[in-house]
């Protein structure tokens, strides 16, 4: 008699009914009835009672279940174990982020720099508030976000009253996404009041508050008369490369993690610096893992930010 055998017994018992079971264990009920009909062969007993209203352990039943149910917990009890601590032993990193792309270059060269035989690692893009609950609920270790002059107060007492950090990295000077062949495409450097004219393109918010939006200057676009609101960095590209839509944000745009149909320009005036960095419960530093992708995140945002 198997382990395996065993635990459809305990199956069939749980049930009361050799059809309910077999669908659990993803069996045939011929096949669940042909496995118990071997166990009774073997041991030369009876182990259930079949019945029109399903099936009872029979005296001989009820003894064989007393002495298998130790033997396949204690084998759950022990793949749980040694499942665990394999898991325990993988390079593990869960990272949410804004919806940048040198981010996602970030945790790609982190991937590079990997040499485990075991991973568990994640990356999710997603809007602010909820790249903090991400980060709050520890569904993720760290999260990436920016603030600025303007959001910093709001961002620092959200953060707060969530037990979180904020970890800043580099600052950054924003800068203008448009298409390539734009009007103001032949600008050395473009002014805030210059963008009014052209429609503008947001991320959508589930929470309206402006101190949450991803646009660097205007949040969710107030001074502009004409708003495009978008989900996700595809579509707000395509967006911008086929028509007169401008952004503004960082800037950053790694060959290969962008878009080859848009540019940036630099945005000049009374515009304060974005602060990139990463946020993380008070009580639980970064891993080691998270301190190299923080280290990787932070050189290439400042290579490409001097390059741009």
């Amino acid at each position: 008699m198997t382990l395996l055998q065993m635990s459809y017994i305990l199956e069939v018992d749980r049930c009361g009914s050799m059809n309910r079971a077999a669908q659990n264990l993803f069996l045939s009920q011929s096949a669940l009835s042909a496995a118990i009909a071997e166990v009774e062969r073997e041991l030369g007993v009876t182990v259930f009672l079949r019945t029109n209203r399903g099936v009872t352990l029979t005296e001989e039943g009820r003894e064989l279940v007393a002495q298998i149910a130790p033997l396949v917990d204690r084998s759950r009890k022990l793949s749980r174990y040694y499942s665990e601590r394999r898991a325990a032993d993988r390079a593990s990193l869960s990272v949410a982020s804004q919806r940048y792309p040198f981010c996602a270059m970030a945790f790609v060269e982190f991937l590079h720099l990997l040499d485990e035989p075991h991973i568990q690692v994640s990356f999710k893009e997603m809007e602010m508030a909820a790249v903090i609950d991400e980060v709050a609920e520890r569904r993720s270790a760290l999260g990436v976000i920016f603030v600025s002059d303007r959001t910093e107060h709001f961002i620092t007492r959200i953060l707060s009253e969530k037990s979180l950090i904020f970890q800043p990295l580099v600052n950054i000077r924003p800068r203008v996404f448009l298409r390539k062949g734009h009007p103001l495409s032949g600008e050395s450097a473009v002014r805030l009041e210059q963008l009014y004219a052209y429609p503008y393109v947001v991320f959508t918010q589930s929470d309206s508050n402006y101190h949450y939006a991803e646009e660097a200057v205007v949040g969710t676009g107030a001074e502009f008369d004409r708003v495009v609101s978008v989900s996700d960095r595809a579509t707000a590209y395509n967006v911008m490369a086929h028509t007169d839509c401008v952004s503004t944000g960082s800037g950053v745009l790694p060959d290969g993690y962008g878009d080859d149909r848009l540019m940036t320009l630099p945005l000049v005036g009374d515009v304060a610096d974005m602060r990139l960095g990463v946020i993380r419960p008070k009580d639980v530093p970064l891993t080691g893992y998270g301190e190299k992708f923080a280290a990787i995140l932070k050189d290439i945002v400042s290579k490409l930010n001097q390059e741009a």
